[in-house]
């Protein structure tokens, strides 16, 4: 639960959108990243232009020998090394070049070309002239310095200096700073992975039952609500309901395998029939769940009643458009202005009867700890073969905690990578310390593409089995 990686609880879809989501940051950094390394590049770039001229060093008096010019041209170049920077040096090219200061900024070296008695001398600096007449004035001052290089060797121009055309280090701020960008936004596209990857939400469904220690009721899979671009204009489809005719068999098929565990485990107690369907935070879509498990239940013949017990922001009649003036009021009958028999609402397409609000109340938490909710709890469970009781979320408000001990099960919707595990597990342990049983959660709005050879495929447009008995399965967001 506390490890900093857990193995069990990453998954491809959600790093992918998630660095999708967040893709212009990745742009923007390094689009930032370009800008700055050209600006700092311009502004530091300082021009190095180089000339040289190679020069035969031979003695005055020439033996012939090969090997004897060699060591005369070591010896000359060895000497000539060490004065270059020397002040009389410095004297004689101020009074050659011009006295300023500037002019002797350049880097000086000679060397021995190996092998032979060829001396090169080199001079770089930031203006190309000076380069240039620098090393005509250290050559022209050889007569000069001979006394320093006790020797009268005598020095033969093989190749003559010339004006550098273009600096050695050639300004190239488009591809550098492109780099240097591309780097930048590597970078922050491997943040944003470690980001989703160590991110402390659910992910997949290992994760429920190893990071959470819990067992998995059952995954419903991501469902487009609207699938035409009209019907997301005018959002045409306000819930998903295993009684629209535009669901997915895969849908269908995840909310029937919640109702059979539901069912199993009823005919294990028959005299406990009250399930709670709660979630921790907003928007994870516990209504949904609880409202599809009661139609599912009705599908197979059961007697339901649905409670809407989120009565500050009661959902039911809003996904299944019933107009609030055929809703009687669910405070009314809390409150015994009403009866039991008035307060239901019997659905003629639906098969289930409803206890709901028709909007909001505040102070409902004092609703749910009411006698009154205690015994309407009781006589929907003699009226009924399953009460399913639709909650607040857990982490917001206590109207949820109040309900606890007054149902006989009680159910945690988990939406992938959405709550933080830390908040999943103290809902968890709040119900799991009261009287109700927990009997698991279930992971909702699951997105993934894998490819699993445990699974089967239903129906179609969704899994396609292979010589191997894999499934090949892809499912994409809005």
């Amino acid at each position: 639960m506390n490890k900093l990686f857990d193995f069990n609880n990453i998954d491809l879809y959600s790093v992918v959108r998630d660095v999708i989501k967040r893709l212009w940051i990745v742009l923007i950094v390094g689009s930032l990243g370009v800008m700055v390394a050209f600006t700092i590049m311009q502004k530091t770039y300082v021009p190095s232009y180089t000339s040289s001229a190679i020069y035969v060093v031979n003695p005055s008096q020439s033996t012939g020998y090969v090997a004897g010019n060699k060591m005369e041209a070591e010896s000359v170049v060895e000497v000539f090394s060490s004065i270059l920077y020397q002040d009389v040096m410095r004297h004689k090219l101020m009074e050659d070049l011009g006295n300023t200061e500037p002019n002797f900024s350049s880097e000086r070296s000679v060397e021995l070309i190996e092998g032979t008695n060829l001396m090169k001398l080199t001079v770089s600096s930031t203006d190309p002239i000076i380069s240039f007449k620098t090393v005509g004035a250290v050559m022209d001052n050889y007569h000069e310095l001979s006394e320093f290089l006790k020797t009268n060797a005598v020095f033969d121009q093989l190749r003559a200096p010339t004006v550098a055309r273009n600096p050695d280090n050639a300004f190239t701020p488009r591809t550098r700073s492109l780099q240097i960008g591309g780097i930048c936004a590597f970078l922050t596209l491997l943040i944003l992975i470690g980001i989703s990857i160590f991110r402390k939400t659910i992910k997949t469904e290992n994760a429920v039952e190893q990071t959470l220690d819990t067992t998995l009721l059952g995954t419903i899979y991501h469902e487009k609500k609207n699938r035409t671009i009209k019907a997301k204009v005018v959002q045409s489809v306000k819930a998903l309901l295993i009684t629209s005719p535009i669901i997915t068999n895969k849908f269908i098929e995840s909310v029937n395998n919640i109702r059979m565990k539901i069912e199993y485990e009823r005919e294990r107690n028959p005299r406990k029939n009250a399930f709670m369907v709660t979630s921790v935070c907003e928007n994870e879509g516990k209504s949904t769940v609880a409202l599809n498990i009661a139609l599912s239940l009705a599908k197979e013949g059961r007697k339901v009643i649905l409670i809407d017990a989120d009565m500050r922001k009661p959902a039911v009649h809003k996904m299944l458009d019933i107009p609030k003036k055929q809703i009687t009021d669910m405070a009314s009958l809390l409150q015994g202005k009403i009866g039991l028999d008035e307060a239901l609402y019997k659905g003629k397409d639906v098969h289930i009867d409803i206890i709901m609000s028709s909007h909001g109340h505040s102070r409902t938490n004092e609703y749910m700890k009411s006698g009154a909710m205690l015994d309407l709890i009781n006589k929907c469970k003699e009226l009924a073969d399953y009460v399913i009781i639709d909650t607040p979320p857990m982490a917001l408000v206590s109207d949820a905690e109040a309900l606890l001990d007054r149902v006989d099960y009680a159910l945690l919707v988990v939406r992938q990578d959405f709550s933080f595990t830390s908040d999943i597990v103290n809902c968890i342990s709040m119900i799991e310390d009261s009287t109700t049983k927990f009997v698991g959660c279930v992971l909702n709005d699951y997105k993934v593409f894998r490819v699993n050879s445990k699974r089967h495929s239903y129906g179609y447009g969704y899994g396609y089995g292979n010589s191997e008995g894999k499934v090949v399965e892809v499912y994409e967001g809005e």
